[in-house]
Formats: C-alpha cells, structure tokens, sequence
C-alpha cells in the first residue's frame, strides 16, 4: 500500500495519455480542479476535510500523497512525539497497540521499536513534490526566471478587483462580463497600458478565446502535449487559494454576493499569456520550453504514472499512539462512569448545538443544577431554510452546506426600516464619491477615528461598536414563518413553511434526540454564535451546522414551532405529545463573550414562562464559570480565582482592536459522542467534545442513526480535519499568522495586498491544537450500527478509511468496539490506566495551561 500509486486521477490520466497524445483541456481542467482547495468566500466559512481530494484512501495513504502533491508534512517532527512520551502523555500501551495495528510482521517489530526513538534530523522537512519541484521550477533553476514573483502581483490585481465584494467603491467588471472579455478590454482601451500585455509578443493572442490562448501559450511554453496537464496543475499549485476561489465561484456563482462571471479556464488564460509576456522580455523570444529543459532525475512527474509515495511507518505509529491515548481517556472514562448517579424530575430543559465549546457550558449547568437536563444535537436544530434578516441585502443558508434548501424565512420588525438616504452611512463606503471628498474626509474624520481607535486599542470596553454585523443578531422582531401560498418566489422558493412541515421537522428533530415524553415546563433552545471586532475569520467561529452562521434564527423557528398549537396536535397524532404547560425558549450563546441573549420578549410576555427566572440564574452562573476555564489557555488572562474577573477578561478580549485570539475556537476538538446524557454526564472532557443527544431504544433499525451522522460525520469530522491539517502545517494547509492578514474583496484574506489567499486556519487559532483524528463513539449495539453504515452511501469512506476512528458502546454492558473496515474489533483497556476524579469541574483547572484528560467527577451538585 505503501508504494501505490498515487491517485486515480494519475491512472486516468496516464492511461488517456497512452491511448491518445491529443491534449484535451477540458478534461484536463476537470483533472486538475480536483486538487484545489473547496474554501469558498470568506463570509461563509464552512470547515472541511482540507484533503477531500484524496478522501477515498486509507488516511495515512491520502495524507502522504496529499503530501508529494502540495509539499507539506504529514505529522509532527519526530521529537515532538519522543517529547510526549517522555512526559507521559504517549505511554507504552499506546505504543504497543499502534504497532500491532502498524502492518509490521512480529519479528520487525522490535527493530521498529528501536527505529521509534532514534534521532532523525530531517522528519520535519516536507517531501519532494509537485507544488515546490516539479517541471515548472525550470524557469528559477535553469533559466532564472521567478515568473511567479512577476505573474502572481498583476493576475492577484486582476482577480481581486474583478471578483470585489465591496470593499472597492468603483466595480470594475461591467453588469456580465466575463473576466477574459475585461481583461481584453483593460489592455486595448486603458489610457495607460496593462503591463505586460503591452508587449507585441502577445498583441495576436488577445484577440482569441481563451482555448486557443491556453493551446497556444502551452505549445510555446512547454512543448510537450504529455507535460500540459502537469503544468497546469503546477500553475495552479503556485496560488492555489485563489485557483480554488475562481473554482467555487465558477461552480456556485450564488456563492458572490455581487455576481461575477468567471472561470478557471479564463484565469488560466490570463496568467499564461503574463507567463509568456514575461518570457519573451526576459529571455528573448527564442526561449527555450519546458520540454527542452534538462530535468534532474528526482523531478516529479505525472507522465505514466510514475509519482509513487512512502509512509514513514515510524511516524505513522509515533501518531497513532499519540491519537490512541487521548482517545483511551474517553473511553475508560466512558468505562468508569457506568452507574451515573440519579436525577430528580427535570424543571427544565435546554438544547445546545453540538458545538463542542458547549460541552463546558452544558457539564457547569448540571453541575450547578442537577433539576437541569440538557441535550445536543446539530445547531440547526433540524429547521433547514434561507434566512433573510431585516437588514441583509440576500438570503444565507442556515443548514449544513449539504443540504439545499427548499424554504425561505424572512425576519420582519415592528419598527420603520431606517432610510439610508435619510443620512444613515453604510457600514462600508462614505456617501461622497468624488477624490478630493475623499481626501478632505480623510485628513479631518480620519484623525478622529485615529484617536479613537488608538483609544480602543489601551482602554477597550465592553460593549461592541454600534456595528451591526453578520455574527450579530437583534434579540426582538418576528420570523415570518408561516407559508400563506404556495407559490414560490422568483428563485423558486417557499416563502414559509406549513404546519405539516412544522410537525416533521418539530417531531423529528424531537424523536433524534430521544425527547419524546417527560418534557420539563421550560424548554430552551440554545444556539451560538461569536463576536468580534479583529477577526476576519468570525464565520469560522459560528455554527457550522448552520453554514458558518449564527444559529439564532434557528432557534427562533424551532421554539416558535414547538409552541404553536397547530404544530403540537399534529405531533400529538404522531406519538409525541408536549404538555400544555410546556413551552420553548430560543436563546443564542455568543461564545466570545460568554453572554446569552433571549429571544422574541414579546412571546414571553404573551406566555409568561415561570420557570425561565430560574435557568437564567443558573445560565448566569455557568457562564462565568465557563469563562473562568476557557481564560486557563489565555496567556494574558487574570490569574485570580474570581469568576467574575474572568467573565470581564474575555468580554474585553472580544472587544479588544488588537487581540487576535478572541476565544480558541474549536482548537483541541478530539471527541464526538451520539447518545444518552447519561453516557457523558458527570465526565470533565475539558471541552474537547461534540455532544448529540440519542436513545438507543427507540431505533431498532438504525435509521435515526443514520440521519445523525449524515451530520455529525462532515460537520464534526470536516471541523476536526481542519484543524488537524492546519496545525500540522500551517504554512501550506493553514493561513500562518493573523498578524499580516488583509482582507482582499471580502473574499478572503492574504499576506499584505499582492499574496495569495490564505486557505485552511491562522496559527492563532490552531497553536495550542493537538492534531489527532476525530472519536466518534455511539451508543448502540455493533449489530444495528452494522445496518446503519449500509445506509451512510458516500459518508462510508469517513469511516471505512479511517479519516474519523468510530467506536460502537454497547447500551447495556458498555463493551467498546472499535469499527475497520475489516470489521469489529473489540477494545481491550489496560488496567494500569486509571480515570482521574474530582469533586467537581472547578477543582480540576487551576493551574493548568494544557489539556487535561478526561475526569470523572464524583460530586454532581456545585
């Protein structure tokens, strides 16, 4: 397996060179496409597998070839792991069990052992590839010509201003035109010349189509029909964050606010005939091409088939022993906490996302009130729809990015939309148009808001600049979600949902979660979200099951739903009947600031919910709790016991102009767990776990199970291979630092004003990460999960290939099995390993500046 070839993309491609030499550049741009970089504008980012092109591979396989395409290591350098293990957090268990499950023969595997903690100087050195030196890195090595730093300035211009969202107050495309056709007419009718397009060398090619640019450029620049596909990709390679914009936006152009019309096969036009422009001032027009060019033998090439790959079995089991002992503390915790300890009746009820920055919040509201129950599951709550604010020009998705939409909510106020025309400026552009307004605006208005900003940065405060943005959501107003006709608006819409539709996503959303009987009188519907004000990635930081939204208006529908009365006699019929005295709650968690807002006042005005005084104390209370644990990984955090001091320190952190780290996200992601509270309650999982709510006993066939993890597995695994990847190395599938990030075009973001787009996750956010695959364990039976697998189509390969590690718990004796694709494996834990206890949460963080294994808490009520 190791020395398989690369990719069927590689085979296809050989073998069509085989049969036929004519070079076809449709298929070859649908080859090439399948290595770019799924990230589409950052308004909408939606964390994913950042090696989805190689998905379907066993993943220490994807990983390495992934690897030899992109140039970036596949693990940790070597002494990170030996330093692990030194201070105990890799131990020997770990290590026996990843090399029996290595593929080593038992007579190697004390060499192995050996291999493990011998120096090796070069493991953090990424591999000979394609991106760093394949046939293109010619042009530096033997003709010395840096062609990127000459193209990537002017085509990064050229996109940038093409594709800009608003940032620029003139639009340079005109209403339809393609991206060739603009830049054809920048370089024949500007006033001053589109350099290098000015040169005669490229005067007959800008009157044709970009095919025929492209053939022409290549048979000039390369040579060889067998070495175009290569090239391209290796064009591609040198920028591939803006490669997999255009990409996107050629794909989905609903993915632009502001529509633009724009292809690969233009962008690739244009950047070849820069190539070319540029080759011909450089070198002369008798340049030498590509295939002419000697080769050193360790050049990497596509051509029959011959890019091959190595994994470095030491450090293979290096990181699966690491990936195994963070995963045993969950499942000998899993173990140890089989009786949990009786709950009273419960007096609420709350529904949190799956968010594992809710895992914390969720443990402190039980522990605080045990009369509390709360449950998980995906944080569009099961109501998927097109959310239109009052104050947003078009609708966004609030649903995973897999699920297309078919209804349209639109949110509507009891007051006057403001009239911009009345004075009120647009959060991007002044009103003046004119350069000299322009100038005058910026010597006077400019100085003030220097001033103030400089005040920001020493002195920031606790309240958010009177900026309405898209991670902040008005806490009055009405959803409009009854559907009045059914006639779909001009995009083919539903404008609203009926009440059958209600019920069947009310009723299934209930029955996933097993919360079908013994409602509580008070039902919160808690969603998230996160602000602040130095942050460009502050889509990341929303609900990913809501398509890096916030999930406010999800929870608004869902309660208004579940309390309507139509809704709850249809319910009724089907099996779940929700008390009379019963009624829900929307609320939304800001995860940043650590507040929480409750929605629709006038609801709960209308029905009062006596109830709810209580849980807001409680929510209160764990909410500075919960800050207190999150500011043990801030550096500049107040050291004191107070909860009180803590909750202030990461409201200012929010707040604050010049802090790059306004919460850590999602960073130490490790676990997701599909069952029964009881499972989990009363386990200290420092944060580090996906939580969705089940009842074994009500799905015999595994069909809820199935519909759980159709979303857990993307959402939970895409957000946990993110951050993997981009811990990993974050110079190539991450962003690097903040520190030098401008946003380009409400796009995305680059180094300085002329980089490339950064894909993947800044450092900031990924620094402290552990980088080890995703545990899903699920609470049901290996027999029915057997069924349940059947049923995930594509979503198999997730688990069949070991991109997520899937344990099965059994509901009645808590045996754990771990799934291959071999099939059950039982999980044997040694009893030298003991799960560490604590009274309670509060006795576990002080102190510590690191992860923290799993605990079990021995006293529930704090």
């Amino acid at each position: 397996m190791a020395d398989r070839e690369h990719n069927q993309f590689v085979s296809n491609s050989s073998n069509e060179t085989a049969e036929n030499s004519k070079f076809d550049l449709d298929v070859s741009i649908e080859h090439i496409a399948h290595w770019l970089p799924s990230q589409g504008p950052i308004k909408d980012f939606i964390h994913h597998n950042t090696l989805h092109a190689v998905q379907n591979y066993p993943f220490h396989e994807g990983v390495a070839i992934a690897a030899k395409i992109f140039g970036a290591r596949s693990y940790l350098p070597l002494e990170d792991y030996q330093e692990r293990y030194r201070q105990g957090r890799i131990d020997d268990d770990a290590l026996d069990w990843a090399i029996e499950h290595s593929g080593c023969v038992p007579q190697n595997r004390e060499k192995l052992r050996k291999r493990l903690f011998a120096e090796d100087a070069n493991s953090h050195y990424p591999p000979v590839s394609l991106a760093n030196h394949g046939i293109r890195n010619a042009w530096l090595t033997r003709l010395e010509v840096d062609l990127n730093s000459l193209v990537h300035p002017i085509l990064f211009r050229l996109l940038g201003n093409f594709l800009d969202q608003g940032i620029s107050r003139w639009s340079l495309p005109k209403n339809g035109e393609h991206f060739w056709d603009c830049v054809l007419r920048l370089a024949q009718n500007s006033l001053l010349p589109l350099y290098p397009l000015n040169e005669a060398s490229v005067h007959g090619l800008l009157s044709q189509t970009p095919d025929q640019v492209i053939k022409a450029c290549l048979e000039r620049i390369v040579g060889d029909e067998t070495l175009y596909e290569q090239y391209l990709l290796e064009l591609l390679l040198a920028h591939p964050g803006w490669a997999g914009m255009v990409r996107i936006i050629e794909q989905n152009s609903k993915s632009l606010l502001a529509r633009r019309e724009i292809s690969l096969k233009e962008m690739l036009a244009v950047e070849l005939v820069l190539e070319l422009a540029f080759l011909h001032k450089k070198k002369g027009a008798q340049f030498p091409g590509i295939a002419a060019l000697p080769r050193h033998d360790s050049t990497p090439l596509l051509k029959n088939g011959t890019l091959k790959v190595k994994i470095p079995l030491h450090l293979r089991v290096w990181h699966e022993a690491m990936e195994w002992s963070l995963h045993k503390e969950l499942l000998a915790g899993l173990k140890a906490n089989a009786s949990p300890a009786p709950r009273p009746q419960p007096e609420a009820q709350a529904l949190f996302c799956i968010d594992d920055r809710e895992c914390s919040l969720r443990r402190y509201l039980e522990e605080i009130n045990p009369a509390i129950e709360t449950f998980g599951a995906a944080g569009f709550f099961g109501i998927d729809f097109l959310y239109q604010g009052l104050d947003d020009a078009y609708p966004v998705a609030q649903c995973p990015n897999i699920i297309v939409p078919k209804h349209l909510i639109k949110e509507q106020g009891s007051k006057p939309k403001a009239d911009n025309k009345t004075g009120k400026l647009s959060n991007m552009h002044f009103t003046a148009h004119s350069m000299f307004r322009g100038w005058l605006y910026t010597q006077t208005l400019g100085l003030g808001y220097a001033v103030r900003m400089a005040w920001n940065v020493f002195r920031p405060g606790s309240k958010l600049p009177e900026i309405r943005t898209l991670s902040e959501v008005e806490s009055h107003s009405h959803l409009h979600l009854v559907r009045e006709s059914d006639e779909p608006t001009e995009d083919g819409y539903l404008l609203g949902f009926s009440f059958t539709e209600m019920a069947d996503r009310v009723g299934g959303l209930l029955r996933n979660i097993g919360l079908t009987k013994n409602f509580a009188p008070t039902v919160v519907i808690v969603a998230h979200g996160s602000s602040s004000v130095n942050n460009p990635h502050f889509a990341a930081y929303d609900c990913g099951a809501c398509s890096g939204k916030p999930g406010a208006p999800n929870a608004r529908a869902f309660a208004w739903m579940a309390n309507n009365n139509l809704v709850r006699a249809i319910l009724a019929e089907r099996g779940i009947d929700i008390p009379d005295e019963t009624r829900f709650v929307a609320a939304l968690h800001n995860t940043s600031r650590d507040e929480i807002t409750y929605f629709d006042p006038h609801l709960l005005e209308e029905h009062p919910v006596p109830g709810l005084h209580v849980f807001q104390q409680s929510m209160k209370k764990a909410l500075q709790r919960n800050a207190r644990e999150r500011c043990r990984w801030f550096e500049l955090g107040p050291q004191s016991q107070s909860n009180e001091e803590a909750h202030d320190h990461v409201m200012e952190r929010a707040t604050s102009i010049f802090e790059p780290r306004p919460e850590y996200n999602h960073s130490n992601n490790l676990y997701a767990i599909v069952g029964r509270r009881d499972l989990t309650r009363g386990l200290f999982m420092d944060r580090r776990a996906f939580l969705h709510s089940y009842d074994p006993a009500t799905d015999t066939q595994g069909d809820i199970m199935a519909r759980i993890l159709s979303a857990v597995i993307p959402v939970c695994g895409g957000i946990n291979l993110e951050y993997l990847f981009s811990r990993i190395d974050n110079s190539v599938y991450g962003a690097g630092t903040k520190l030098p990030h401008n946003v380009i075009g409400l796009l995305g973001v680059a180094n300085g004003v002329e980089g490339d787009l950064r894909t993947g996750l800044p450092s900031q956010m990924v620094e402290v990460h552990e980088p080890a695959r995703l545990l899903l364990v699920v609470d049901q039976t290996r027999e029915i999960l057997d069924k349940t697998i059947a049923k995930l189509g594509p979503l198999k390969e997730w688990l069949d290939n070991e991109w997520v590690r899937f344990v099965a718990c059994d509901p009645n004796s808590r045996e754990l099995s771990l799934y291959s694709v071999n099939g059950w494996e039982a999980v044997e834990l040694s009893g030298n390993y003991q799960v560490p206890q604590a009274s309670h949460s509060e006795q576990i963080i002080p102190g510590k500046t690191k992860t923290i294994p799993v605990h079990q808490l021995t006293r529930r009520h704090a």
